[in-house]
C-alpha cells in the first residue's frame, strides 16, 4: 500500500502535498531540482526523500531488495512482473502477447493522438490532477534518476491508479509473489550482504549511508 493511503485523509491531501513540497524544495536542497514543469521528476524526488505518495519502491536487484526487507521486524521480499502488471493495467487487450512486452511506458509523455494512451503518464498526472485523468490499476515505471539514491538502489516504481487498494488485492498472484523471511535470520542476512558489498552506505551514498555503515561496523 502507498504510504499516501495509509490515512484516511491521504488521498484528499495529495495535491495539496506535493505543491507545498515544489513551493518549499529549493530553499532545503543545495542539489538541482526538477524544472517546473516535470511533475514526473517531482513525484519521484518526493517518494525518495520520504514525502509520502501513491507510489511504491521497487529494486530491480534482488540483494537490494532483501537489503530493506532485512531492516524491518517482520522481513518480507515482495517480487513483480512488471510487464505483465502493465498488461493488465491497459486492459489486458487480446491482440497482445503479454509474454512479448519488452518495453516500459515513459511517464512524461503524453501522446497528442486520438485514441493513444500512455497509462504510465495517464496515472502520474492524476497524482497532480486529483484523479481526473489515470487507469484503475497501478502501472510500473522506470524513473527519472533525480537522486543519487535512485541511481544507488537500482530503483523503479509502481504508481497507483483510480483504485486504492494494496497491490495484492489489486493483481493476481502471478504478478505478485510474497517471500517471508525468519526474522530470526535477519542479522545474519544483514552480515553475510555486507560481506556481498550490500551496505547502508551502498544504498544510502551519503553521509547519513556511511555514519550508519560505519555505526554498523564498529559499534555492532
Amino acid at each position: 500500500m502507498p504510504s499516501l493511503y495509509r490515512t484516511s485523509t491521504g488521498s484528499a491531501r495529495e495535491n495539496q502535498l506535493l505543491e507545498t513540497f515544489c513551493a518549499r524544495a529549493a530553499a532545503f536542497s543545495q542539489d538541482a531540482l526538477p524544472d517546473r514543469k516535470k511533475t514526473d521528476q517531482w513525484l519521484f524526488l518526493a517518494q525518495h526523500v520520504g514525502l509520502a505518495t501513491r507510489l511504491l519502491d521497487w529494486s530491480e536487484g534482488a540483494l537490494i531488495a532483501l537489503f530493506f526487507a532485512s531492516r524491518e521486524n517482520e522481513p518480507i521480499v515482495w517480487m513483480l512482473h512488471p510487464l505483465h502488471l502493465n498488461y493488465h493495467a491497459g486492459g489486458a487487450p487480446p491482440t497482445v502477447d503479454p509474454n512479448s512486452l519488452r518495453e516500459f511506458p515513459l511517464p512524461w509523455f503524453n501522446p497528442r493522438a486520438a485514441g493513444v494512451v500512455n497509462i504510465a503518464n495517464q496515472n502520474m498526472r492524476g497524482a497532480w490532477e486529483q484523479d481526473r485523468v489515470g487507469v484503475d490499476l497501478p502501472v510500473a515505471v522506470h524513473p527519472t534518476y533525480v537522486h543519487s539514491r535512485l541511481r544507488a538502489q537500482h530503483a523503479c516504481f509502481t504508481v497507483h491508479g483510480k483504485r486504492k487498494d494494496s497491490l495484492h488485492v489489486l493483481v493476481p498472484d502471478s504478478i505478485l509473489k510474497r517471500y517471508v523471511i525468519d526474522p530470526t535470520c535477519r542479522l545474519a542476512i544483514r552480515r553475510e550482504l555486507a560481506v556481498l558489498g550490500v551496505t547502508e552506505s551502498v544504498a544510502y551514498p551519503d553521509l547519513d549511508g556511511l555514519a550508519r555503515d560505519l555505526r554498523d561496523r564498529f559499534l555492532t
